[in-house]
């Protein structure tokens, strides 16, 4: 019943995102003049109704399992990152090749938003508290990051759809399966359940591979996208790592944190 229902859903936000995609489309025409306004007129009529089944949809599964849909928050989350593109906030770097996860682009109102924070943070810890700011180097040789422990610990779990090979962040996806549970009241958790739920909850970010792994299974865990099931959890160390010299025998990489110069100065 519960996938029945997720299923629906799935399939109304994408009728909502391609109704919405023709009704910019038609809205630009008919500036154009290639479009006619009882046309846009009846395309936004559409999207409405569209719209009043997703949400009729999603609180049928609301009612159903005492819980948002997961594919809410999605929708949510994928209606906003099309604003912010649309609008040319940030977008893909390199979309005319596929783009690359992780790398963007600010737009315009980006680079403002970005502009301003800077400024706010040196209003007030430079101007304010009379703290001297450094400029250091993006990039930091491996010795630097050996002694800050950041090439051994500076690692996150991951874990793949076993069919897709798409990867996960493990820790995010056992927060989630546990705050659905705790949440749940259809199927509510015993006391005693819900203790132990919380005390996991708290201290999800210190699990070793084999504690992650076991408490992944416990909640039944798969992955979001597909619900197919999931690899063990491995390690993935976020730093980039490169190389320096034209012998590339120099081992560095992208600082992992903007503070790492400060440290290394202090000394001086």
């Amino acid at each position: 019943m519960t996938a029945q229902l997720e299923q629906a859903i799935e399939q109304a936000q994408a009728a909502v995102q391609q109704q919405g995609d023709n009704v910019r489309a038609l809205k630009a025409q008919l500036k154009d003049g290639n479009a006619q306004q009882a046309g846009v007129d009846a395309a936004i009529k559409k999207l409405q109704e569209l719209k009043m089944e997703l949400a009729d949809h999603q609180k049928a599964y609301e009612k159903a399992t005492g819980r948002v849909s997961g594919q809410n928050k999605e929708a949510f989350r994928a209606a906003m990152a099309n604003t912010l593109e649309r609008r040319m906030f940030y977008i893909p770097s390199f979309k005319i090749y596929g783009s690359v996860a992780g790398f963007y682009d600010y737009g315009p109102p980006g680079c403002a938003i970005k502009q301003n924070l800077t400024q706010a943070w040196r209003q007030h810890f430079v101007l304010e508290e009379n703290m001297l700011e450094v400029e250091c180097p993006a990039v930091t040789p491996e010795a630097v990051l050996k002694a800050s422990g950041h090439v051994d610990r500076f690692t996150d779990f991951m874990v793949k759809d076993v069919k897709t090979g798409d990867c996960y962040r493990a820790d995010h996806l056992l927060e989630d399966a546990i705050e659905a549970a705790l949440a749940d009241t259809k199927n509510p958790l015993k006391p005693e359940e819900r203790r132990d739920a919380e005390q996991l909850l708290a201290g999800v970010g210190e699990l070793k591979a084999e504690e992650l792994d076991a408490a992944l299974t416990k909640f039944k865990v798969v992955a979001p996208d597909t619900k197919n099931g999931i690899s063990e959890p491995f390690p993935f160390n976020l730093m980039f790592k490169t190389s320096i010299g034209p012998r590339g025998d120099l081992v560095g990489y992208l600082r992992p944190e903007t503070a790492q110069g400060i440290f290394v100065n202090f000394r001086d």
